[in-house]
């Protein structure tokens, strides 16, 4: 931290660079200090000939000169000139410690600095639009933000994503996304070293492949048991689908008496009647184009919950429309034939999964979002302060995650049955169907699907820890709410938060981003319009995305627990199958390891834990009291969590609030 001195002075000024690509500055730099009284220091020149300011990441201290009679400063000006070889600035914050009484003042920028443009930053720098000292300012920096932050669609129907990606934005993390080196690294310090190429020739083969730095994922010990098949409902990587069953479905070929056997004696009347029978039902996979047409299943499965509280699956139908060549598998079928059935629909599941449940919901719907709240919010707003760490890394991310994911001939088209075409149409059709106020709300999501009471489906462990965090979320926004708009009239008269509003339930031919089910179509009125909104929106790129996210390898990892691609075709009768089967059915050695590869990046989490933000984006004092009575909540929240898991099996540990990022960062 550099140090300058000017002689005798009260007011020592700290200022922050940014610790990002480029941030550091060779500018020279000025300053105007102002106090609550009016008064305005001459300029002061915050340089030290001596040294380099500025740099990246660093903290930089002046002693300024004493200025006779001078008050709280809650105010500063400054500006740079276009000096030295790297002028571009970007500051995190200016603070002035004022020595007479040890009290601080603080000036967060979070901008870039452009060259012979005054900065006018108030202590703490939080306000509405309509109570704003400097519009002037405000409204110009808003215009050059929506010149950059403008929207494309990349796919026909799909969301709207990001034109081109902001300087401000990008930051290395490629290396993250190179799997050709990730794949020589993993070969060359791995049992993999030896099996790059042809087919498995038995289970075992494939069970030896893993060790540091590829464990054995979860699913390798629970690949087959029809416990854990229904764990990964309520606990898997897409704990989102399951619905209370009220009857069974027509275009499903079951009767109460066939399903008899596998209902402990009950007759299915009761059982309905108890809600101990649940649904998955994949009929958004009908007529997905595939890789090479291979076959794609879009199935019907029947769940029951025993006396023991355990979830079974008790009936699989791999397609929909009911005839003799799909039967209805039970769990009273040759085994390796209910264990293919299975793993076909596990297969249908996981294009869900990666297509709606992570890259739909959680990667592409954040990414608009945060578009439409960096091109509309300033940054002195306060929702922008409230969202910005949890929008963070969205753009960026994306930019480059999706490319390496969803590009043509990249991961999804060689390891996913329905590739790139069929993934960016499942993407289309999921985000068609989300409403902000169902699918986008935990709680109504979960009563949507007759699930949210805990005497139903107790062992949810997902639906157990998604909500001790869902309301975590809703009490300290509303507590960051309920203090800017204490009064309606703040909320129809914030003209930013309105256009943002209207942005986002404006449809997308007309430019908005067309989400629905936005509280009173974006034109909010009450506290509670704001707190769905906000509350959906932290939920999603936060909770939503761990649940989504951090799973992948232990399920994805061994392919017969969770298959991204299976080979040949779907059982169309009860022929007895063999080991041999399964084996010829696992996608190959060399896709095995792209799926091993690209999961384990996914799983790793590279940002800071909820509540605890890599950038403060909020000072005020209100709204830093809540973000610490949030984090205290978390806090007893992972122990809670921690806690149970000492009884569970298997343990659910996505959700504890210290392995939850507060944005995805990959």
């Amino acid at each position: 931290m550099g140090n300058c001195v000017y002689g005798p002075s009260d007011h020592t000024v700290f200022v922050i660079t940014g610790d990002r690509k480029g941030a550091g500055t060779d500018a020279n730099v000025k300053i105007k200090l102002f106090d609550d009284k009016g008064q305005i220091s001459p300029e002061i020149p915050l340089n030290c000939y001596y040294k380099n300011n500025f740099e990246k990441g660093k903290t930089d201290s002046f002693q300024v000169p004493r200025i006779a009679k001078f008050g709280w400063i809650n105010k500063i000006e400054f500006w740079r000139d276009n000096a030295g070889v790297e002028p571009d600035w970007f500051v995190d914050r200016f603070v002035v410690y004022d020595t007479r009484n040890d009290k601080y003042s603080y000036f967060p920028v979070l901008r870039w600095i452009k060259a012979d443009q005054h900065y006018t930053i108030q202590h703490l720098d939080t306000s509405l639009p309509q109570q704003d000292e400097y519009p002037e300012q405000r409204k110009k920096e808003l215009d050059e933000k929506r010149e950059i932050y403008r929207y494309k669609q990349n796919f026909q129907g799909g969301p709207m994503q990001i034109l081109e990606l902001p300087d401000d934005e990008k930051f290395s993390n490629d290396y993250l996304w190179d799997i050709v080196r990730q794949k020589a690294e993993l070969l060359a310090v791995s049992k993999f070293r030896s099996v790059t190429t042809g087919n498995w020739d038995t289970l075992d083969d494939l069970r030896n492949i893993y060790g540091d730095p590829m464990p054995e994922p979860v699913g390798i010990m629970k690949y087959a048991n029809d416990l854990c098949f229904g764990n990964q409902r309520v606990a898997g990587c897409n704990p989102n689908t399951i619905r209370l069953c009220t009857e069974l479905p027509d275009n499903m070929a079951v009767t109460p008496e066939i399903l008899r056997p596998f209902l402990e004696g009950w007759p299915l009347p009761q059982i309905i009647e108890a809600k101990r029978l649940f649904i998955v039902d994949y009929k958004i996979l009908q007529d997905l184009p595939t890789v090479n047409n291979n076959p794609l299943c879009h199935p019907i499965a029947l769940f029951f919950l025993t006396g023991e509280k355990e979830l079974l699956p008790i009936a699989i139908q791999l397609k929909q429309k009911m005839g003799a060549d799909n039967p209805v598998f039970f769990p009273n079928d040759p085994p390796f034939t209910w264990l293919m059935a299975k793993m076909w629909f596990n297969n249908a599941d996981a294009q869900y999964h990666q297509a709606i449940c992570h890259l739909g919901y959680t990667r592409m719907l954040p990414e608009s979002i945060a578009i439409a709240t960096k091109a509309n919010l300033a940054l002195k707003h306060p929702i922008f302060k409230l969202l910005a760490p949890h929008l963070e890394n969205y753009l960026p991310c994306n930019w480059r995650g999706m490319e390496k994911l969803i590009g043509e001939g990249q991961w999804v088209d060689k390891v996913m049955t329905i590739g790139r075409v069929g993934m960016l149409e499942l993407i289309k059709r999921g985000l068609n169907t989300w409403r902000m106020d169902v699918q986008g709300t935990l709680p109504k999501d979960l009563d949507n699907r007759g699930v949210l009471d805990p005497k139903v489906l107790p062992n949810y462990y997902f639906r157990e820890d998604a909500m001790l965090l869902h309301k975590a979320i809703t009490t300290y926004v509303k507590k960051i709410v309920s203090h800017y708009y204490d009064i309606p009239e703040k909320i129809a008269e914030d003209t930013e938060l309105q256009e943002w509003g209207e942005e986002l339930a404006r449809p997308k031919r007309e430019g908005g981003l067309g989400l629905k089910g936005v509280p009173n179509n974006g034109k909010f009125e009450t506290i509670e319009d704001l707190m769905c909104v906000f509350t959906c929106i932290i939920y999603m790129c936060s909770v939503a995305h761990a649940a989504s996210n951090f799973s992948q390898y232990d399920e994805y990892a061994f392919p017969p627990n969770y298959p991204a691609y299976i080979s040949g075709t779907p059982p169309t009768d009860k022929t007895p199958l063999s080991e041999e089967d399964i084996v010829a059915a696992l996608p190959d050695k060399q896709h095995t390891l792209d799926i091993m590869t690209v999961t384990k990046v996914l799983s790793s989490k590279g940002t800071n834990s909820l509540g605890h933000f890599e950038t403060q984006f909020q000072y005020d004092t209100a709204a830093r009291k809540a973000e610490e009575d949030f984090k205290i909540e978390l806090k007893k929240i992972s122990e809670m969590i921690r806690e149970k898991n000492n009884s569970r099996s298997p343990r659910y540990m996505y959700l504890d609030p210290e392995q939850v990022p507060n944005s995805i960062s990959i």
